[in-house]
This record gives C-alpha cells, sequence and structure tokens, in this order.
C-alpha cells in the first residue's frame, strides 16, 4: 500500500504542478486591497470612498474632498464685514448710476438701446447681496466669487455696448423733439462708458480680495485636518 500512496502523491504533483508556488489572487496584505479598491478601518474594507494616497511622488486628492473645501464657510471677520458693506454700497451705486444714464441717454436721443437697465440692475442686486452677507457671521465667499465673474462679463458687454452705441450715433434731424440734445447725449455715452471701466475695474478688485479670503479659508481647513 505504501508504494501506491506514494505513486499516487507523484502522480497529483505531475498533475498540478502549475498550481504550486502561486500566490492567492485574494491577497492576505490589507494594504494593497487598500490601494486598489478603498480604505481600511479597524478590519473592515470600505470601498465606496477614493482615499488620499500617493504614488511616484503624486498626491491624488479625492473629488468629494474638493468639492467639500470649495463649499468651506469663511468667518466674517470685521475688516471683512467693512469691506463687503462698503463694496456693496458702491456695487449699488455703479447700478443706480448706469440705470439713470441709460434713461437720460434714451429720453435725449430716442435712443432704442436698453441694455443699462439690465446691467444696472444686476449690480444693484449684487451690491445688495454683499450688504447682506456683511450682516452674517460665515459664509461660503465661493459663491460670491461666481457672482464676480458674470460681472465681469456683463461689464465687458456693456462696455463693448457702449462704446458701439457712442461711435454709431446719429445727430437729432429737425423734426425730432426738443428733448433731444446731441451735446448733453453725448456726454452722457462718455460717462456711461467710463461707468462701465469702473464697475469692471471694481469687480476685478473684489474677486481678487475674495479669492485671497477663501484660499485662507481652505489653507486653514487643510492645516487643521492635517493636525487632527
Amino acid at each position: 500500500m505504501e508504494p501506491n500512496s506514494n505513486k499516487q502523491d507523484g502522480n497529483s504533483q505531475s498533475i498540478y504542478p502549475s498550481y504550486q508556488g502561486m500566490s492567492s489572487p485574494y491577497s492576505s496584505n490589507p494594504q494593497q486591497l487598500t490601494n486598489a479598491t478603498g480604505y481600511e478601518k479597524s478590519g473592515v474594507l470600505y470601498t465606496s470612498q477614493t482615499p488620499l494616497y500617493q504614488q511616484n511622488g503624486i498626491v491624488t486628492m479625492p473629488t468629494y474632498q474638493i468639492v467639500w473645501k470649495n463649499k468651506l464657510p469663511t468667518a466674517i471677520t470685521a475688516n471683512l464685514r467693512m469691506f463687503l458693506f462698503i463694496s456693496g454700497f458702491i456695487y449699488s451705486f455703479w447700478g443706480i448710476l448706469m440705470t439713470s444714464l441709460q434713461v437720460a441717454i434714451v429720453i435725449n436721443t430716442f435712443s432704442t438701446s436698453y441694455y443699462g437697465f439690465y446691467i444696472g440692475a444686476f449690480l444693484i442686486i449684487t451690491g445688495i447681496v454683499m450688504m447682506v452677507v456683511a450682516f452674517r457671521s460665515y459664509y461660503p465667499l465661493i459663491h460670491l466669487k461666481r457672482i464676480y465673474n458674470i460681472n465681469l462679463c456683463v461689464c465687458l458687454l456693456g462696455l463693448i455696448f457702449s462704446i458701439t452705441d457712442y461711435t454709431r450715433s446719429t445727430r437729432c434731424s429737425s423734426t425730432s423733439s426738443s428733448y433731444c440734445d446731441d451735446t448733453l447725449a453725448s456726454h452722457l455715452k462718455i460717462i456711461l462708458v467710463i461707468t462701465y471701466v469702473l464697475g469692471f475695474i471694481h469687480t476685478i478688485i473684489n474677486t481678487s480680495f475674495i479669492s485671497k479670503e477663501h484660499q485662507q479659508t481652505v489653507l486653514k481647513a487643510n492645516s487643521d485636518v492635517a493636525n487632527y
């Protein structure tokens, strides 16, 4: 019986030689599973989230973490509150001035261009929003940054339209109403162009300041997480 047993063992080794020395496809190394699928905590493997890992000297940050940091609320300090209130008031002033100039231009030249109304109203709303935010304790400044980006495009379009309207404007005809005043209308259009330029510059200043404040909030959050 012994020879038969040895022979049987030899046959089994010859039949299954390829499986000897091979590692199991399910590795017992938890770190390997962690790097491949998810992260491990207290002996339980979670695969629903992507961890922050480092490979070949490159640090990859999960998408959900970036979104969370972009929505971080910033503490409204005394200096930031003063900036938001004053800047919002000036924004509303630009909007009221644009609307008033557009009304005067329409009256004195019978113009059919009403872009100053819409742009002025948008700036007034932005100024009101900034003054409301100034009285809050915390606010995600990323929202203001998005509004400023829209303001940049709006002011730029208004500047282009106002310059085009000024260069293509026609003089009052003899049959026009006595309210038509070429000199006054020309001056009003120049003032409107200057107002759009000032609004554009003001928006750039606001964007730079708010971006800096938001970046400081993100850096502070990163520092708190690293020291946790």
